[in-house]
């Protein structure tokens, strides 16, 4: 891992007063709509024979479906018998903290604007395993709950070394506070698990047992920015094996760094491990960075950056910026590189997975399966499965992809109204709202909305 700072913080308002950092827009004709439907302003009586997809009580409002490209002549009909119709446009968050747009390309180059329209980690506890977390910086983190303090023996989990907190700032920084950067799964939870010391360094017996301690205390996934050298030929350990299928037999998703060894053979332990996902790392380019270990155990590649260069050309090194301090205890926004820094991309994704109702023997097939392939063709020693994309993996479904067309006698019948990919003759409890299917999740729901999303016959469990 290399840190380099964006600035120091004392200095960073006038700095960047030299700058015109503009970013240009495109006006639209219009916001983004569901299509095939209208919002009126009636109740379901009110509207005779129109298909109401759904009704809100609190406010009296109906969604209609429509026919597709029929939208604004079924809303104006609807206006012309004096009721308030409109198009069932689609509203989004948006990251105005100031360097996320700026400078933390990593965010970029997975697209996670399109993830967050879908998940935000709401729910989820991701354990970090680290040199812990220090509160006191002017961003921090947008949840923190429990930890301990493994390493030295006692409940303080403050971070002495800086690696545990930026590792925890990618997953769950603060976000759209108007300050620094963001997270990426910005509304799950970080559980600072102290396994190293304050030189970065920890032991079997300290990890594993915060695995246990993670399992106990409700994580549903567990970050592990730490390994022993590939070079070593380590591949299993009986005390730290042992925890890890605790781990994976309470639904838990353990995340390792490949490593930074730039072995070309078989990544770190404990990342090599099979019920663990083993996270390399890519630079600006969707390059393998050059430090990240390759070759066997290795499942899928985040981006980890690279100090040496600027490929982006915005005057800082192309590391991964987050919220930190040096030694010194100096706060600042510091660009780190390493499989460390990859890790908690894909941590941060598994707790937006899971929050989205994805069980957790599925999240790997759901990041490996929708991974953008880079390299060689499928599968590959370098990327593994790829570079992941959170999009598409928040859309993918076990089993819930739609029969193919045709088929003579022996053809599958699926009836899909509401476009979520589940069939009604199949599963499907109700095929007129996208909301309510197998996939979905109700317990990581913000509200209680009176539906039985995923179909289990429990509304709003």
């Amino acid at each position: 891992m290399s840190r380099f700072l964006l600035q120091q913080p004392i200095n960073l308002r006038s700095v960047l007063c030299f700058f015109a950092l503009i970013t240009p827009f495109t006006l639209n004709a219009e916001p983004n709509f569901h299509a095939g439907q209208v919002v009126v302003q009636a109740t379901p009586d009110e509207l005779g024979d129109a298909k109401v997809l759904r009704f809100y009580p609190n406010s009296g409002i109906s969604v209609i479906q429509v026919e597709l490209g029929k939208e604004a002549s079924k809303l104006n009909a609807y206006r012309a018998k004096g009721k308030r119709a409109s198009k069932n446009f689609i509203a989004s968050h948006f990251a105005n903290d100031p360097y996320y747009s700026t400078y933390q390309w990593h965010f970029s180059k997975i697209e996670v604007e399109n993830a967050w329209e879908v998940s935000d980690g709401y729910g989820v506890t991701v354990a970090v395993l680290d040199t812990g977390l220090r509160m006191g910086g002017n961003d921090g983190i947008g949840c923190v709950e429990g930890g301990t303090d493994i390493a030295y023996d006692d409940n303080d989990p403050t971070d002495g070394d800086g690696h545990g907190t930026h590792v925890s700032g990618t997953i769950a920084q603060a976000t759209n506070n108007s300050t620094g950067v963001a997270g990426l799964a910005y509304s799950s939870c970080v559980m600072p698990v102290k396994v190293l010391d304050d030189g970065g360094s920890g032991s079997f017996a300290d990890i594993a047992d915060g695995i246990y301690y993670a399992v106990s205390n409700g994580a549903g996934v567990i970050n592990m920015s730490l390994g022993v050298s590939a070079r070593s030929g380590l591949t299993n350990d009986p005390i730290m094996d042992a925890a890890l299928d605790h781990a994976a037999a309470n639904g838990v998703v353990v995340v390792a760094a490949a490593g930074n060894d730039s072995f070309r053979k078989n990544v770190s332990y404990p990342a090599i491990y099979p019920s663990v996902i083993a996270v390399g790392a890519t630079d600006y380019n969707n390059a393998l960075a050059p430090y990240s270990n390759r070759g066997k155990g290795l499942d899928i590649v985040a981006p980890g950056g690279n100090t040496a260069a600027d490929e982006n050309g915005d005057g800082f090194a192309d590391g991964v910026l987050q919220e930190t301090f040096a030694s010194d205890g100096t706060w600042g926004y510091y660009f780190f590189q390493g499989t460390s820094m990859a890790t908690p991309h894909v941590s941060a994704l598994a707790a937006m997975l899971l929050a989205n109702g994805i069980e957790p023997e599925d999240v790997k097939e759901a990041m490996t399966s929708t991974a953008q392939d880079l390299g060689n063709p499928g599968y590959d020693n370098s990327f593994g499965h790829g570079l992941i994309q959170p999009s598409q993996a928040l859309n993918w479904s076990a089993g819930g992809s739609l029969p193919e067309e045709g088929g003579g006698e022996n053809e599958v019948v699926c009836t899909d109204n509401d476009g979520d990919g589940y069939c009604a003759e199949v599963d499907d409890c109700d095929d007129t709202n996208a909301n309510v299917n197998p996939g979905k999740n109700e317990k990581g729901q913000r509200r209680k909305d009176g539906l039985d999303n995923n179909c289990n016959g429990v509304i709003d469990a």
